[in-house]
């Protein structure tokens, strides 16, 4: 089995190096980012809320007491997540911001709704902004702030040194950026070429530009698809 290296922040590391060990491999864990709540004022009962992420579901709708509140999920992770607050209305979106657009102008039509996404301060696809400009009322308010984590820490640099790790896996571009440049900044982007590269979808892919022994990218943007790619 593979030695991977798990490159999401911390709260949702554990969980998936917990499945990677259950599949047989051994898993170093290396946050590029890490996640702090922030306070904001909980968007009016009217309107329906969109979620594009773990975090956003977790932070976002923590202090939502109306349960039966529409909620859009991109990907069945952030739907569970809303679920799992104890929501009961999600309609569960494509795995990517982009592709949930088509559902969200359906139902702003025929339906007149509101939207408010909740999200960190960083989004790589603005759903708010693509809706206003179809003439939808959408606001984007800001839950959570993810801090990049430009270091390593000595077993992870000591692994990326001996070339003990096989793969390295990253779930958003933001965190494909983030890994490349720490390495840039210890004067070690050489580590990269003794391992490969494993993106959740192309978008994160395009983001790599070091010299990876490999990159790959899962067929679609679900964790089991990228766990594939450890085959």
């Amino acid at each position: 089995m593979s030695t991977v290296l798990v490159t999401r922040p911390i709260d949702e590391a554990n969980p998936t190096a917990e499945k990677l060990e259950a599949m047989g491999h051994t898993v170093i864990i290396a946050p590029m980012i890490q996640i702090d709540p922030v306070s904001f004022e909980i968007p009016s009962e009217d309107r329906s809320l969109i979620v594009t992420s773990k975090n956003g579901a977790r932070l976002g709708l923590a202090n939502i007491g109306n349960k039966g509140r529409p909620i859009f999920a991109v990907g069945e992770q952030t739907a569970e997540e809303a679920r799992a607050l104890g929501f009961t209305n999600v309609t569960v979106g494509p795995g990517t911001a982009r592709q949930m657009v088509p559902i969200l102008l359906e139902c702003g039509v025929s339906e007149k709704r509101k939207y408010t996404h909740l999200g960190g301060t960083n989004i790589s696809y603005n759903i708010a902004d693509v809706l206003r400009g179809e003439g939808i009322d959408a606001e984007y308010t800001v839950t959570y702030q993810a801090r990049p984590m430009r270091s390593f820490s000595a077993g992870v640099q000591e692994a990326m040194e001996e070339g003990e790790i096989d793969m390295a896996l990253f779930y958003s571009p933001r965190t494909a950026t983030i890994f490349e440049e720490a390495a840039a900044e210890y004067g070690r982007s050489d580590w990269l070429n003794k391992m490969d590269a494993a993106c959740l979808s192309t978008r994160v892919a395009e983001n790599l530009i070091g010299p990876w022994r490999s990159v790959r990218y899962a067929i679609i943007p679900t964790e089991k698809a990228l766990f594939s790619l450890l085959s």
